[in-house]
Parts: structure tokens; sequence; C-alpha cells
């Protein structure tokens, strides 16, 4: 701002200084021609503030005219289209390749959401068969625990494989039967709404029908209705209790 302000002095102080160099060989040529000293005086003076006046106003005309100028030169810039000053070929070829790669942009983005998308389903199933394998163990060590006493080695064996069927609901007829001692059909009853809790793949139905199987022997006279019915009789008594979580084993 301060720098604006010492031009205009600066350009005014020039303009002013002429017109005084103008009034003053004025008032030298009055002289000559035999003019007292006021007359050359008065004139000096008005010469001088009327080139000053003229000055100022030509200065604020002409600014106005250029400022006119310049701002009906750049609204014309401004609207001009940038396509009118390309050729009609040209545009049309410049908009069919950036189509051209609108179209393999998209393209690229949507088989990597699709690859984003398998790989997410790929995850999504692996996570549910550890999960589900993770039960298949939780339940098998929970059986050899319980049924260590009561049942033979062979017996141990047969009876995680009949528990693999069981989860992975495969057909019933593979299950084998597995011979237990010392333990009350309450015990067994138990042990059955205890694995179907730990996999809920089924309703009880199938869970009696699983220990129909398995221990075939000594639930031969137990109708699969009457299995289903007693399953969660007297939690706490017997060796095998009812579990409601197995985060334990």
């Amino acid at each position: 701002m301060k720098i604006k302000y010492f031009e205009y002095i600066t350009v005014y102080l020039s303009v002013f200084l002429v017109c005084v160099f103008v009034g003053i060989v004025g008032r030298l040529v009055l002289l000559e021609k035999g003019a007292d000293e006021y007359t050359a005086g008065v004139f000096f003076w008005i010469s001088t503030g009327f080139g000053v006046l003229m000055f100022a106003i030509l200065s604020l005309f002409l600014n106005d005219l250029a400022e006119r100028l310049v701002n009906r030169f750049l609204k014309a810039k401004k609207n001009e289209s940038p396509e009118s000053r390309i050729p009609c070929e040209d545009f049309i070829k410049i908009e069919e390749e950036l189509q051209d790669g609108l179209i393999k942009l998209r393209f690229s983005e949507n088989k990597n959401s699709a690859i984003d998308i398998q790989q997410l389903r790929e995850q999504q199933q692996n996570a549910a068969r550890n999960q589900k394998q993770a039960r298949i163990d939780r339940a098998i060590r929970y059986a050899q625990q319980e049924f260590a006493l009561y049942v033979s080695d062979d017996g141990l064996k047969q009876l995680s494989k009949n528990l693999i069927i069981y989860a992975e609901d495969i057909n019933f007829e593979k299950i084998k039967p597995v011979k237990v001692k010392d333990l009350s059909n309450l015990d067994l009853y138990h042990f059955g709404w205890n694995i179907w809790n730990c996999f809920k793949v089924s309703r009880q139905d199938k869970a009696a029908q699983f220990l129909k199987l398995t221990f075939a022997e000594a639930l031969k006279d137990v109708e699969m209705n009457s299995i289903k019915t007693h399953l969660k009789d007297d939690e706490q008594k017997g060796f095998i209790k009812i579990i409601e979580d197995f985060k334990d084993f």
C-alpha cells in the first residue's frame, strides 16, 4: 500500500514540476512581450493549475476507460469455451480416449473388487471350518475325559469317529456301536445333550438318534422319543453332568 502511494506522489509531483516549468516559460515569454509582473504571475499560476487539473481529469478518465476495456477482455476470454479452441476432430478423439480410460479404470476396479470379495469369502469359509474343527476337537476331548473309565481304547476311538459323523452330519449308517460299563442311561442322556449343545447342528431328535446308534446295547430297550424327552433330566445327577459351556475343554 505504501509503495502504491509513493508511486502516486512521484507521478503527480513530476506532473506538477512540468506544469511549473511550462508556467515559468510562459511567464518569461509574457515578460519579453512587454506584460507587467502581475499579469505574468497570474498566467504562471493559472497555467500551472490548469495543467495539473487537466492531468488529474485525464488520469481519472483514462484509468476508468482502461479498467472497462480490461474487464471486457477478461470476460470474453472467460466465456470462451475450451472446446471452441480445440478442433472438432481432436476434441472427439480426446473424448473417446477419456471414455476408454474410464471404462478400463472401472473394469480394473471391478476386477479388483471381485478378487477382494473372493478372498473375503475364502477367509470366512476358512474361519468357519476352523471354528467347526475346534468344536469337534473340544467334543472329542470331552468324550474321552468322560468315558475314559467306562470304555475301552478302541471304544474311545470309535466314539471319536461317531462324533465326527454327527458334527459333519454324515450318513448315520456309518455310526458303529460303542460298549460302555458302569454308566446309567441318565449319564448317556446327559452326554447326548452336552454334545448337542456343543454343536447345535441339528434338532435334539438327531442327538437322540446318535445316542441310540452309538450306545445301541445300553439303550436297546429305550425308544428314541423317550431318549429325546429325558436328555436333560436331573442335570447334576449321575457321573456325567449337564454342561452349559464347553469353553473349558
